[in-house]
């Protein structure tokens, strides 16, 4: 059965490039694949052989001053939910209402216009997407999927701390009654958002959430999440529309030959990759660190700085003939060849890594980071350096360990395999092919009005 399939997301390309590898696995089953997303990512998405819908202006305007305002940083890496949160409330409250929930009007009147007009069988959802998920899952007459780009899973639950405080697992009693209370400060911290996501849900003729935001994400036909068990606490309180698929990688270089540069890197010295990722626009603190503290050691070192940063603005100082500075640099091509990763710790750079047998050093930023990072930990595939701690001395010290311990790189080979039984784009293409032999979902009526949040 040939079938349409809409995927919805942001156009960063932590986001985008996962929803890209699925979108080529459905395409490569003969489905239709379209795309609703930021006008950022037109030509990418065209030129991949996708229909491209975009979203609307004001709402491409919005979030594109989310992730990246004027004045440097993100939201991604401002969110400050979990180290101080006891002490930062009002700033938790407001920015997860301006991120999640300030633009889903806008996304529901896109999509419902897009489902008239375009006629999908399966709309498939990026998590930080919350329209469909909070909405359209129960006023449209297709199923809709969500697809989370994070290998650390956001569903609470009895096997994992309270997410976003970059806690081990709750193996211990004592582990557990810290969870729980932990949870409890949570729900209390995020009790107005959840009473706004309510308020908006009843706007639109439904019920308020039973209970926490996220959990309702849970409540859809499928789940997908881009990692493995045995990278996520091998977590077994999960409802069973959640589903692992492994690394979703989608590379540039798949078309373009890999830099001449790269292809003739030294094989008899172990080379170390540093990247800060794509949406970190503020101070480089890792890469100052790498520059300084990996110059002259017997490695090469490749630095990635990202699209959105100019080499010669980050005042990186004198580089050592070992160091090699690059706006961009695929992974996919790079990997192969690298010893070990350092990054601030997006699930992208991490999953292509891992998926690579390579270990890490990751010094969470912010945003999911710091899950990751534990997570890493915890697998025993590297190791994590607190930001406030990252100094020259301490980044050489971190990669010097990953180097000397073969247990590391082991582990991270084991890693990779675990990864790969998952399936990766072409299982996830096949649990979203299943959605369309599905008992349709029920249709709530749609109120004539619905109040806009602000």
């Amino acid at each position: 059965m040939v079938a349409r399939f809409l995927l919805a997301c942001y156009p960063i390309a932590g986001h985008l490039h996962p929803h890209l590898a699925v979108a080529h696995a459905l395409k490569t089953q003969g489905h239709e694949v379209a795309f609703y997303t930021g006008a950022a990512a037109q030509s990418q998405v065209e030129r991949e052989g996708f229909v491209f819908f975009p979203f609307h202006p004001e709402m491409d305007a919005r979030l594109t001053r989310i992730w990246q305002p004027a004045e440097g940083g993100s939201l991604a890496e401002d969110l400050p939910i979990m180290k101080r949160a006891i002490f930062q409330i009002g700033a938790i409250r407001a920015t997860l209402a301006e991120w999640f929930l300030g633009t889903v009007p806008q996304q529901i009147d896109d999509l419902r216009a897009l489902l008239a007009r375009w006629q999908p069988d399966v709309l498939v959802s990026d998590i930080s997407l919350w329209g469909p998920i909070l909405v359209l899952s129960e006023t449209a007459a297709i199923p809709v999927a969500a697809f989370c780009v994070l290998f650390a899973c956001p569903l609470p639950g009895p096997d994992a701390p309270t997410w976003g405080r970059g806690l081990p697992p709750p193996h211990t009693w004592p582990a557990r009654l810290r969870s729980k209370l932990e949870q409890v400060i949570q729900d209390w911290v995020l009790g107005e958002f959840r009473e706004r996501a309510s308020a908006l849900r009843q706007s639109y003729g439904l019920a308020p959430l039973a209970g926490p935001v996220m959990a309702h994400a849970g409540t859809l036909p499928l789940f997908l999440l881009a990692g493995a068990p045995e990278l996520d606490y091998d977590r077994r309180d999960l409802p069973p529309t959640v589903h692992y698929a492994g690394p979703c990688l989608w590379h540039r270089s798949a078309q373009e030959a890999p830099p001449a540069w790269l292809l003739a890197l030294p094989k008899d010295r172990p080379v170390v990759h540093v990247t800060e990722g794509t949406v970190h626009t503020r101070q480089p603190l890792v890469l100052r660190a790498a520059a300084q503290g990996l110059g002259n050691l017997p490695m090469e070192v490749i630095m990635s700085t990202g699209k959105a940063r100019r080499v010669e603005e980050l005042d990186l100082g004198p580089l050592a003939a070992n160091i090699r500075v690059e706006q961009y640099v695929a992974h996919g091509d790079l990997f192969p060849h690298t010893a070990v990763v350092v990054t601030t710790g997006g699930p992208g750079t991490v999953l292509t890594a891992l998926a690579a047998g390579v270990p890490l050093v990751i010094v969470p930023t912010g945003w999911d980071h710091i899950e990751n990072a534990q997570r890493i930990v915890y697998a025993g595939v590297g190791v994590s350096l607190p930001p406030q701690k990252c100094t020259a001395a301490t980044l050489a010290a971190a990669v010097q360990k990953i180097l000397a311990d073969p247990a590391y790189r082991r582990n991270a080979q084991r890693m990779a395999e675990a990864l790969q039984r998952q399936g990766g784009p072409d299982h996830a293409a096949a649990l979203l092919e299943e959605l369309l032999h599905a008992p349709k979902p029920p249709v709530a009526p749609t109120p004539r009005l619905h109040k806009v949040l602000t």
